[in-house]
């Protein structure tokens, strides 16, 4: 497995697949329609990636099967700010999954944020998505806080 920086020209279907995933998010926790959510999620992701590829101080990366492989088999989306990097999104491709390929890419950018000098990582999972839980549980990581809202 392999992470690799995301090319400019990786980067319109990435945005498609992180704008299509968040808004189903948002449209089951926040229980709105899901046009409303895409409408939201497409805003946010804009927001965050106004230069795409190049909008510091997000990352985004392909993760591949070997060195030299095409097409990606996932995505990943970090930021890092001062020692703390928050993990915005991971993504495998349906047929890439269960395969290991999302625990190896957290244990790699984990190991290269360390030699960076970055002492945590953080992330936020749908309280629905129990495989994601069950995967970062594995990996150390652990329950911080909770997320709540009430529709008014």
């Amino acid at each position: 497995m392999i992470l690799r920086p995301m090319q400019a020209d990786e980067f319109p279907a990435y945005r498609q697949i992180v704008i299509a995933e968040y808004g189903r998010d948002l449209a089951e926790s926040r229980r709105c329609s899901l046009e409303d959510a895409l409408s939201r999620a497409t805003t946010l992701i804009d927001q965050a990636l106004t230069q795409g590829v190049n909008s510091p101080p997000q990352r985004l990366l392909c993760i591949t099967a070997t060195e030299g492989a095409e097409p990606p088999v996932g995505y990943l989306w970090i930021s890092v700010s001062e020692n703390i990097a928050w993990i915005y999104d991971i993504y495998l491709l349906p047929e890439w999954r269960g395969k290991g390929y999302g625990k190896q890419a957290l244990d790699v950018i984990n190991q290269q944020l360390a030699l960076e000098g970055i002492t945590e990582t953080g992330l936020r999972v749908a309280a629905n998505n129990s495989r994601a839980k069950k995967l970062y549980e594995s990996l150390g990581f652990v329950l911080t806080g909770y997320n709540m809202s009430k529709r008014l």
